[in-house]
């Protein structure tokens, strides 16, 4: 399997890697061209609009539709014409510009797969250079942000992209070459997977034991500390720890983390007038 065939068998089997160009530009260039014709065309149909008004015969076009569709040849259907060809324009630039709506919305591709993607091309046992035309430049870093990801890896939370973005690839460099599973040769040699259920575990171990620590921790810290200016500088500094911990191991908005804090100093504050 060579050339675009190698290409798509890799974006198809790992659809992170399937980045392609948006086109940003000259998607956006297009659309000010169907705005210009449109507007060329509202113009053209004012004047008609204008002339038809002044006739005696044609006058009542803008009260009466049937007369303004079927209206005598010649003048008598230039507004109708110019109406229909303005129907077929409008029609595909909204067309045109509910796609560059809904291409706007696609994310850029994960770092970590765009420099895959860029090495994937020039190493000779994976992919040696598939594409020989221009079009081998649409992955180069001055089309950096103009690509798209079909598939992106956007973990949700600022843990999982850690993990995933920078102990993982530490993780492959180190170990992952000695103990890991090559994956097949098809679309190149070298090439080693892992699942996302393994990363998740990861992620989910590592979460489960932070929250049964830390609210721990604080109440073990302020049960063995007796100064009660310490107990409060402690009290505050747990709170924004456990802040910062919801920010960074969750999804949760800023309310969320508002509320759980508050609730989590005020556990600590009972504990410490009980005590």
């Amino acid at each position: 399997m060579e050339g675009y065939a190698k290409v798509a068998q890799l974006m198809a089997k790992y659809e992170e890697f399937a980045i392609l160009r948006r086109f940003k530009r000259l998607n956006y260039q297009n659309l000010l061209y169907l705005q210009a014709e449109i507007i060329h065309l509202e113009e053209s149909l004012g004047r008609i609009v204008e002339q038809d008004t002044a006739d005696p015969e044609r006058k009542e076009y803008s009260q009466d539709w049937w007369r303004l569709a079927h209206g005598k040849r010649g003048a008598g259907r230039a507004q109708w014409r110019k109406i229909s060809r303005i129907r077929k324009k409008l029609k595909e630039y909204n067309n045109v510009l509910l796609q560059q709506v809904d291409i706007s919305k696609l994310e850029g591709p994960n770092p970590n797969d765009l420099e895959f993607i860029r090495s994937w091309f020039e190493r000779p046992s994976m992919g040696c250079f598939p594409i020989r035309g221009i079009d081998y430049k649409a992955w180069e870093e001055r089309s950096e942000n103009d690509l798209i990801a079909i598939k992106p890896r956007v973990p949700a939370d600022p843990l999982s992209r850690w993990i995933i973005n920078i102990v993982f690839p530490l993780y492959h460099r180190v170990f992952g070459v000695k103990f890991g599973i090559a994956d097949s040769n098809e679309v190149g040699e070298g090439l080693y997977t892992y699942k996302e259920s393994l990363i998740s575990s990861v992620i989910d171990i590592i979460t489960t034991v932070v929250a049964a620590v830390l609210p721990l921790s604080s109440i073990v810290v302020l049960y063995l500390v007796k100064v009660e200016s310490t107990r409060l500088g402690i009290l505050i500094i747990f709170s924004a720890c456990f802040a910062l911990v919801l920010t960074l191991m969750t999804n949760a908005r800023r309310i969320e983390v508002f509320a759980a804090t508050a609730a989590y100093a005020a556990v600590n504050v009972v504990f410490l007038s009980n005590n």
